[in-house]
């Protein structure tokens, strides 16, 4: 008995030295653990212990996680379903805790608002090429082809350009003129 007792108290003391760092979900946890070679019936005694003490909460892990992944690095709710899913968080929880936190933020605004950031930094790049790393962008951050398209043409095609000649072009002819994209 000695030897399970000395064994629950080490998996306890990593299990809060990872909990200490940010939340966990059961299963990150559960990984994590394993990977450490805990006894899964010292794993499965600690996860219940700690479940009661609500340290390791699936509902309060996805709502913090995808609060934190939406002001850190924004994305489509798909992309942070997937992501939550990732972590061992259930289907349902993950788009419950999505939908408490984005709320009704709309996902072309999110989108529109990433790639105007994107944009200052790609300055000097050509018309085409900005389009292209701005639909590649957009797309890894999970967002679907219709959103990433119409931000791209909004965006890319009204940003502050290079000519094949080399002058600047903002969208417009010299005459006040829209140029077709």
């Amino acid at each position: 008995m000695p030897e399970t007792v000395s064994s629950l108290e080490r998996a306890r003391a990593q299990a809060l030295l990872l909990l200490k760092f940010r939340p966990r979900s059961e299963s990150e946890l559960r990984r994590r653990l394993t990977s450490k070679r805990v006894d899964p019936a010292v794993l499965d005694s600690l996860l219940v212990e700690l479940k009661k003490k609500d340290l390791v909460n699936d509902e309060k892990f996805a709502r913090y996680f995808a609060g934190e992944r939406m002001a850190s690095k924004p994305m489509s709710r798909r992309a942070l379903v997937m992501d939550l899913k990732a972590k061992g968080v259930s289907s349902d929880v993950a788009l419950q805790a999505v939908g408490q936190s984005v709320g009704e933020q709309d996902e072309f605004q999110t989108a529109r608002e990433l790639a105007l950031r994107r944009v200052a930094h790609l300055k000097g790049v050509g018309k085409e090429a900005l389009q292209r790393r701005l639909a590649g962008f957009l797309a890894r951050r999970g967002f679907s082809s219709e959103v990433v398209y119409k931000v791209v043409r909004e965006v890319g095609g009204r940003s502050s350009v290079r000519s094949s000649t080399g002058s600047e072009r903002t969208g417009e002819s010299g005459h006040g003129e829209p140029v077709e994209p």
